[in-house]
């Protein structure tokens, strides 16, 4: 539903000027409607409209409608925020309907009457810093794609996730009541009006859509035609005109430029100065810069080394400039223009001050200086709106108190997606809201109490304003210092890091698959288990491991293939893959690769590589982990169990060349146990090669607890060891070859001048080799 907009890949995309920026004095109204200062604050829970019953709400021509799923969330509008929520919510495995009165999905960005877009719409923010982290966009695009191109970009989002089927198309929120169950929704769709309740709202409608003008007006009477930045479609129906452009945001410089070779005159009037950068700084992108520094430095030596860089690096136009700022180059919204000020230098566009008064078709400004203007394109901004809420506890949606800029404190029926101004793109922040939103709607994030929410969100008000001023500081957020924050907010903490997880575990009915399967289950997580052999019993949850066990081959590409959908369809996705199968047996490095070492490549390496294929773009999806089960034999090979050996040093090394390729989005951990007693040892032990004198049994509960530690780990690691001694083995195979070698000839002597091998065919020659 797109009751408000949002521009240019920010989210405070337009401003131009904001109303106190534009306008005489500071206390600024709608037409009609009084605006509430900006320290305002609602009520803690941001929406409190009292209860209401069927019998309180008009009847007449509505049809009563009930949700099709317990726990229904609704989310308005149909642009980024919207997706973004919802396709959080679909990935959640959480019921969801979003709401939408077009007839598609992509917000302003789409060209249609009543949007805020214009075709040589631009994003104003590069394309590394404004795609989504799951879906990069294409590496051929340009640093700043067009509209049509971001079109393209939130459409195929949304095809790629199933977000567009989740759409009611063609539908307005009327409006939305407090229940004792949620809210009742009064919706009108193609089939009439009707009603509906949902346990959650999600707020996703966009802020720049209702145009904010000056209001009162200024001094004295225009005679020419004027219009708002939203209604400007392009530069052929201002042609031969002069025009006044007022603000100086990204939508007043992109409009004055392109009217600059089609109008007779174009004015850029701005009350006070602003930062105009360029679009590419030292080579790059501009805003690659500072997002490169923000890993660094806080946002005030960030600010310095910015400005010194644009002072040295920076364009230089001989000739008239725009008004110096006065505020640093980080206590604004960054306007981002190659063309103006080279505009401006050589008079192409006229710099002017603010308005002074109107006095027919001449416009005086407050420098004394006086225009004759036809036309005024009006870049003033635009007011947050919520139409369809009660506007007595919402009465200005731009100052509500909001934890993390998303819940109302202490309310968490309701949530706000994209309602923030970024100095950034928008993209990556409603993701994460997105996520947030939906992390708290399944469990697997608890919001903190009231009071601390409170106090952390004055807290980020407090540091806004400090920053920002009075400028809308409730929305203000800055875009790499919040998506840091938000990520350590969605960090599960070890205790509840595994509820809600949805994991597929392969080889579930072995000695570590079973183990692993009752730790994960009786941590919250939803378990499946793949194996050749499914106990009896197991294909439900009850017997067996514990779990489903899905029948799988994963030599066999249409069984995994088969297996994993199922997989797929019992959670709903995949967060986290354990490839646990195995197989071990005696096969002599010195002899020819016979059916056994044959068997051991196929299920160790490529059955795990073929599961993980199959399961990757659910991980993807997800942000998920996968999970390999090697052995210390990979770093500490052993003769006579070469295959082993060799499959497991390999499966390591296709680890890492995954974690090359996908490790952006999902995270790839391997495992090192030593020997632990299973029947995968009992054909080398029935062969005379048992490894008991040669590798240190371990327990699998210590196994499993080193890997529940890798995936509730912030980070996941790269390579563990189950035990102090396996660390030390780890770093003197990986470093010390040479020692390692040595440690293990001399075991295997001692062996054989034990007598250990005598009755062992397999290892004959071995023996042989090593008689005096």
């Amino acid at each position: 539903m797109e009751y408000g907009r949002q521009r240019m890949g920010s989210t405070e995309q337009d401003p131009g000027v904001t109303a106190e920026d534009a306008l005489p004095d500071r206390e600024t109204t709608l037409r009609g409607t009084t605006a509430t200062g900006a320290t305002a604050e609602p009520t803690a829970a941001g929406v409190t409209a009292e209860r209401t019953t069927a019998a309180e709400v008009p009847t007449v021509g509505v049809t009563a409608r009930q949700t099709t799923a317990a726990g229904m969330t609704a989310v308005v509008g149909g642009g980024a925020a919207g997706i973004a929520a919802v396709k959080a919510l679909v990935e959640a495995g959480l019921p969801v309907f979003g709401i939408e009165r077009a007839g598609s999905l992509g917000g302003l960005w789409r060209l249609e009457p009543g949007t805020a877009s214009y075709e040589s719409l631009r994003l104003n923010t590069s394309r590394p810093r404004t795609e989504f982290s799951d879906f990069p966009m294409p590496p051929d695009w340009p640093d700043y794609p067009g509209r049509a191109q971001m079109l393209e970009y939130l459409r195929s989002y949304a095809d790629h996730f199933g977000v567009g089927e989740r759409f009611r198309f063609g539908t307005v929120l009327e409006s939305a009541r407090r229940t004792g169950d949620g809210w009742e929704l009064e919706l009108t769709g193609p089939e009439g009006a009707y009603r509906e309740t949902v346990e959650h709202l999600v707020v996703a409608n966009g802020h720049n859509h209702e145009p904010l003008l000056p209001d009162p007006p200024y001094p004295g009477t225009f005679t020419g035609t004027e219009s708002h930045a939203h209604d400007y479609v392009g530069p052929a129906e201002l042609a031969g005109r002069r025009v006044l452009v007022v603000g100086t945001g990204n939508s007043a410089v992109d409009i004055a430029a392109e009217l600059a070779g089609h109008a007779s005159a174009v004015l850029l009037s701005a009350r006070r100065g602003v930062w105009v950068l360029p679009k590419r700084l030292l080579g790059r992108p501009s805003d690659q810069l500072n997002g490169a520094l923000a890993a660094l430095l806080p946002w005030r030596v960030r600010q310095v080394v910015s400005q010194a860089v644009l002072r040295v690096a920076g364009p230089r136009h001989a000739g008239p400039r725009l008004p110096a700022p006065v505020r640093g180059v980080l206590q604004d919204h960054p306007t981002l223009s190659d063309a103006v000020p080279a505009l401006v230098a050589r008079g192409e566009i006229l710099a002017r001050p603010g308005i002074a008064r109107l006095d027919g078709s001449r416009v005086h400004f407050a420098d004394g200086r006086s225009d004759e203007v036809d036309h005024i394109v009006w870049c003033t901004g635009y007011r947050a709106v919520t139409p369809f809420l009660d506007p007595a506890p919402v009465p200005d949606p731009s100052s509500l108190l909001l934890y993390r800029h998303v819940f109302p404190v202490g309310d968490a029926s309701i949530s706000y997606v994209g309602l923030m101004q970024s100095t950034g793109s928008a993209l990556p922040v409603v993701e994460v809201q997105g996520r947030l939103v939906a992390a708290v709607r399944a469990g697997t994030h608890r919001l903190p109490d009231p009071r601390t929410a409170r106090r952390i969100a004055s807290a980020e008000l407090a540091a806004a304003r400090a920053r920002w001023g009075e400028r809308r500081p409730h929305m203000r957020i800055d875009v790499d210092g919040y998506l840091r924050v938000m990520r350590r907010e969605l960090r599960p903490s070890p205790s509840r890091a595994l509820a809600g997880r949805r994991i597929v575990v392969t080889g579930a009915a072995g000695t570590f698959g079973r183990a692993m399967s009752a730790r994960f289950t009786a941590r919250g997580a939803r378990v499946v288990g793949l194996d050749i052999a499914v106990p009896a019993g197991s294909a439900v949850l009850g017997d067996g491991p514990g779990v489903p066990i899905v029948a799988c081959d994963i030599t066999s590409p249409a069984s995994v293939d088969a297996a994993v959908a199922e997989a797929v369809a019992l959670l709903g996705g995949i967060d986290l893959l354990v490839n646990n199968a195995g197989r071990g047996g005696p096969a002599p490095a010195e002899l020819a690769p016979g059916e056994e070492a044959e068997a051991q490549l196929r299920l160790n390496l490529l059955g795990a590589w073929r599961v993980t294929a199959a399961a990757m773009p659910h991980l993807v999806r997800a942000r998920g982990q996968v999970v390999f089960i090697a052995s210390r034999m990979a770093l500490l090979p052993l003769p006579l169990a070469a295959a082993y050996g060799v499959s497991k040093r390999a499966l390591a090394a296709y680890a890492d060349a995954l974690r090359l390729e996908v490790g952006t989005h999902v995270g790839v951990t391997t495992v090192y146990p030593s020997m632990v007693r299973s029947p995968i040892h009992d054909s080398t032990r029935r062969a005379g090669l048992s490894l008991d004198a040669v590798s240190r049994p371990e327990p699998v509960e210590g196994v499993v607890d080193a890997i529940v530690r890798a995936v509730t780990s912030r980070r996941a690691p790269r390579d563990v060891a189950t035990t102090a001694r396996g660390r030390v083995e780890m770093m003197v195979g990986r470093h010390v070859p040479s020692l390692a070698d040595r440690l293990v000839r001399r075991t295997v002597a001692a062996r054989i001048a034990a007598g250990d091998f005598a009755d062992a065919p397999l290892a004959a020659g071995m023996v042989r080799r090593h008689r005096p």
